[in-house]
């Protein structure tokens, strides 16, 4: 059914003889993006599989069965008969509903909160374990997200296996925003989407959306803390790495602008704009960066922890170091203080038991 990530969901409607334009505003609802030539596609393919009966069934507008068994086979077939079922019997008054009844309300929790469905897709994308989601969604939401609810989510909803972060870009909405931004960190992290009528300097920081950051980065940043930090040498390498580049990116800087812009209101002029633009010295302004980066390499360079005879050294100090004291203090011996024993099996005496104990 080709690329798209909620295929199974298209499915699942078309074999409910739902309309294209019906499809697409339901997609659109969840935060999704489609076209009708990508709707059409899926529907070809599911009818060029169908035998001629079933083929027949569609194109006459007639649901499938899911009491008939033959029927049952074919929507297994395409993945979707937990969430096909679920969709004909979820007003029924069952007394013991499949347990793939409460995955798909969760399911449609989760598209019931941008941020929410934002966070999982983003984490998916990243291919971060089931276990792990379930556990940062309980942090932050304080809601129980099992793995069966995310494996079909994903089998629904937001399989990305064939697609690239471009691609992931089209088709979920909210990433488009370059992305998400977070506030409120310290008061629990509030993910919400950016406010394009607040101008870029008020969002001062990482030029990279906030989606296409490492998880780790991701899970830190809204306040989840069950991270495992690189080492020291990983660490520094990276530092090493990132100040090497950046070194590069200034040896091959062209121009130094500063841009300044002003605007307010004055009872003369009336309401005014101002921007001033200051062009730097380009030369001085790249041998500065570059003196940076490189003094920040080599700082790297030097607290990098190496193995061998140095941390030998190292250990062999530690054991030689002993604790002195000052000259006046000095540690008795109990053969020296008779006296202490007996006060100390006095006060022993006093004490009472605990309750409970012999």
């Amino acid at each position: 059914m080709g690329k798209v990530p909620f295929a199974k969901f298209i499915a699942t409607f078309l074999l409910f003889n739902k309309s294209i334009g019906y499809i697409i505003e339901k997609l659109k609802e969840f935060g999704y993006s489609i076209t009708e030539d990508e709707v059409s596609r899926i529907f070809k393919y599911i009818r060029n599989c169908l035998p001629e009966k079933y083929r027949t069934l569609v194109e006459s507008h007639q649901p499938f069965d899911i009491n008939n068994p033959e029927h049952v086979e074919w929507l297994k077939h395409f993945g979707v008969f937990e969430f096909y079922d679920f969709i004909i019997r979820q007003n029924d008054d069952l007394e013991n509903a499949p347990d793939y009844f409460n995955w798909c309300l969760n399911c449609m929790w989760i598209h019931g909160y941008r941020d929410v469905m934002s966070l999982i897709n983003i984490l998916l994308f990243n291919k971060e374990p089931y276990e792990e989601i379930s556990k940062i969604i309980m942090f932050k939401y304080r809601k129980k997200i099992g793995v069966d609810t995310l494996s079909l989510y994903e089998n629904v909803f937001w399989n990305t296996s064939e697609i690239t972060a471009k691609e992931a870009v089209y088709y979920c909405v909210p990433f488009r925003d370059n992305a998400l931004i977070i506030r409120q960190i310290r008061g629990g992290a509030e993910v919400s989407m950016v406010d394009k009528s607040i101008s870029d300097p008020m969002h001062d920081g990482s030029d990279v959306p906030f989606t296409f950051h490492d998880s780790s980065y991701i899970k830190w940043k809204i306040g989840y803390r069950d991270i495992a930090v690189p080492t020291s040498r990983d660490f520094l390498e990276q530092v090493k790495r990132d100040s090497y580049f950046k070194y590069y990116e200034s040896f091959n800087m062209t121009q130094c602008v500063d841009v300044e812009k002003e605007d307010g209101h004055d009872d003369k002029l009336g309401d005014f704009e101002h921007n001033k633009v200051k062009h730097r010295n380009i030369e001085e302004q790249r041998a500065k960066m570059m003196k940076h980066y490189l003094d920040l390499y080599l700082k790297a360079e030097e607290s990098m922890p190496s193995g061998g005879a140095k941390t030998e050294d190292f250990f062999k100090k530690m054991a030689q170091t002993q604790l002195q004291f000052d000259e006046n203090e000095k540690m008795a011996r109990i053969d020296d203080v008779p006296d202490i024993l007996a006060d100390i099996k006095g006060d022993m005496s006093d004490l009472k038991p605990l309750e409970g104990t012999p």
